[in-house]
């Protein structure tokens, strides 16, 4: 299910950054080839505008020139030549050196070609035939395509301002290429990326599930021994309904001690599930931690009687801020922990100090100890450890989850200190009010 799950998650992600990245590509091209298109015809129509004031086409020579007697022809043709040389040189000064013109006639016959620009392949007629002073034109021809801005002069002929896009197309294929591979890059890297973080957006969701799994099957498990227990001995009881309560003591007992097992778990499984939903508000004031822990210490007195363990104390003045009722519950839950599994006449001890920065207490036995494998798994819910800590001891296998909870959401921390043979502390700090 999280496998698929993760790669659902993995798909959007790499979805939703294709789209971004195409969105975003698209635009930059679109932009980038019309600021490019723009510059050009920009540049043809400040050209166009530069040539309009001057001739473009040569002077014919309707009437020829007499030549004096003995004069000599071939030279004032050569005069021409360069007249009309010096001619084109100083049109073409006034355009840039990607910008070129030429004139033509209406059927496609070229007259002045000064750039040389080779025009092969371009239906000039056409040009001639569409054009219009306010729309530029696109033709193309054997040798590349170009952007023309084609008007027409006085006698008839037509001057066609231009620029080769041989250059632009080539920015525009360099562009395209660079989004694309820069695309198929991105989109390896979010698949990689995103599969990585959909692993690790699904990991705490998993554990959460995993963990609800494990609590509602220890649960079930937890409530069904009492039930199992109070059920076989209340068949007991309907066996004989004429039997006197003094016959039947023993399976009475069984069944009110189960009920009350049962009452105390179901007491720790709501609480728990308050605390997961943040339903568990806390009523927090500032308080005598040292007072709370004295009374808690004296009124559990009877209980270590009762286990043949001495109590014992070293209580320093501290006050914190927190919620009377679930510190003491805090307390408790320490406290009947290590008078359950302190060694037999042997002693707890209770201390609580500050050091200027928090309150630590700390509730020592000398029972087993814990092994430091299980220290790790202490606090989870519903965990004992070995045969020294089953439910034979009374114990719900809650209290400590419910005491790291108290404590973490009095922004303080427990830990545990264990060895084998040699006892187990609790240590659990507030910070001071």
């Amino acid at each position: 299910m999280f496998q698929r799950a993760r790669l659902m998650l993995t798909a959007s992600y790499a979805a939703a950054l294709a789209l971004t990245l195409g969105g975003i590509g698209v635009a930059s091209y679109v932009l980038i080839r019309d600021d490019l298109e723009s510059e050009i015809d920009r540049s043809l129509r400040a050209a166009q505008e530069q040539l309009d004031s001057v001739d473009i086409l040569p002077t014919p020579t309707a009437v020829p020139d007499p030549t004096p007697p003995g004069g000599d022809d071939r030279e004032d043709h050569e005069d021409e030549e360069h007249h009309d040389d010096d001619d084109d040189a100083a049109r073409l000064a006034l355009l840039s050196s990607d910008v070129f013109y030429v004139a033509f006639a209406a059927d496609g016959t070229v007259i002045a070609n000064p750039r040389r620009v080779n025009l092969e392949g371009v239906d000039l007629a056409r040009v001639a035939a569409e054009a219009d002073g306010d729309e530029l034109q696109r033709a193309d021809g054997e040798h590349g395509h170009f952007r023309l801005a084609v008007s027409q002069l006085d006698d008839g002929s037509f001057l066609a301002v231009g620029r080769s896009l041989r250059l632009v197309e080539h920015q525009l294929e360099t562009l395209r290429m660079v989004f694309l591979v820069g695309g198929v890059i991105g989109l390896v890297v979010s698949l990689g990326a995103g599969f990585g973080l959909a692993g690790r957006t699904l990991t705490p969701i998993r554990r959460a599930l995993e963990s609800q799994q494990q609590f509602v099957s220890d649960a079930s498990h937890e409530l069904r021994t009492p039930l199992t227990v109070a059920r076989a001995n209340n068949a007991l009881l309907l066996d004989e309904p004429e039997a006197t309560i003094e016959s039947r003591l023993d399976q009475a007992e069984a069944v009110a001690a189960e009920l009350d097992h049962l009452s105390v778990l179901v007491g720790d499984l709501t609480t728990l599930a308050r605390a997961d939903e943040g339903r568990a508000n806390l009523l927090l004031e500032p308080l005598d931690l040292a007072a709370l822990v004295d009374e808690v210490v004296r009124d559990m007195g009877a209980l270590a009687d009762v286990h043949g363990v001495s109590l014992v104390s070293e209580i320093a003045p501290a006050r914190v801020r927190g919620d009377r009722a679930r510190l003491r519950q805090l307390v408790v839950i320490l406290v009947d922990n290590s008078l359950k599994y302190a060694a037999e006449h042997g002693t707890v001890r209770v201390a609580l100090a500050t050091d200027g920065r928090g309150a630590e207490l700390s509730v020592t036995d000398d029972g087993p100890g814990i092994a430091p494998a299980e220290q790790k798994r202490i606090f989870e819910r519903f965990y004992r450890v070995d045969s020294e800590r089953t439910r034979s001891k009374g114990g719900t296998g809650l209290g400590l989850a419910i005491g790291k909870w108290i404590t973490e959401a009095h922004g303080g921390r427990i830990a545990v200190e264990s060895a084998p043979g040699r006892g187990t502390t609790f240590r659990v700090r507030l910070p001071l009010a």
